[in-house]
């Protein structure tokens, strides 16, 4: 039998029968895998945690059949701090919403895998304003990761299926506020305390972003599902 290790992110489980669940990993050499843990819902209360959501471990894994069989956990971080305040927790659910959404069964994303890593360890430090403008960064890094590039050759327009920010209106673009037009044209600068715009117009960037990914990559990410602390969509 081969044992297979790896870094993992649990980003999705499911229970079943009368003690196993399966549960969703971004790894950090294989991608996303389905892992069978056997009996767990019957075990004590720390292995339950080890395969909660949002747990960070080694795994030790077989393959049996079509499945993978979870054999060993070492779990490194369970991320108490973020499962316990309700602002950081929307923007982490959001977080593994892209990952589910954008990650495909077994494709390789190391680089991907690291960002996300490091990316929760900056949301427990963050404040909120911070933690959104990171999601804004990853969003872009997504877009030109997968090959994608959207171009600037105005302000007041974005062309979603052109991959265009323009002048030229018509009625299938969406018109861009000035702060708006600003945040996307530098996000990849380093923003300033005294350049802040409101948490507002970080949503909408976003939001816009969320659009032009669902429209090129045919996913859906959907914002207004996480963000039950108030904020409007």
């Amino acid at each position: 039998m081969k044992f297979i290790k790896t870094k993992g992110l649990i980003i999705k489980k499911v229970d079943f029968g009368e003690g196993d669940r399966i549960i969703t990993v971004f790894s950090e050499n294989f991608g996303k895998i389905d892992l069978l843990v056997r009996g767990i819902r019957k075990s004590k209360k720390r292995d339950q945690s080890s395969v909660d959501l949002l747990t960070l471990s080694n795994f030790t894994f077989y393959k049996k059949g079509d499945n993978f069989i979870l054999n060993t956990i070492d779990s490194i971080d369970f991320f108490y701090d973020l499962k316990k305040d309700i602002e950081k927790l929307e923007i982490v659910s959001y977080i593994l919403s892209i990952i589910n959404e954008i990650v495909l069964p077994g494709e390789r994303k190391k680089e991907f895998f690291q960002r996300i890593e490091k990316a929760l360890y900056f949301i427990i430090k963050s404040d909120n304003y911070n933690n959104f403008i990171m999601v804004l960064k990853m969003m872009n890094w997504i877009i030109k990761n997968e090959g994608y590039r959207i171009n600037i050759s105005g302000e007041k327009y974005f062309s979603i299926s052109e991959s265009v920010i323009t002048d030229f209106g018509n009625d299938k673009v969406i018109p861009l506020k000035r702060d708006l037009f600003e945040v996307l044209a530098n996000v990849e600068k380093k923003v300033s305390d005294e350049k802040r715009v409101e948490l507002r117009t970080l949503i909408d960037a976003i939001i816009l972003y969320e659009k032009y990914i669902n429209y090129h990559l045919d996913t859906k990410l959907n914002l207004k599902k996480h963000l039950f602390g108030g904020y409007s969509c």
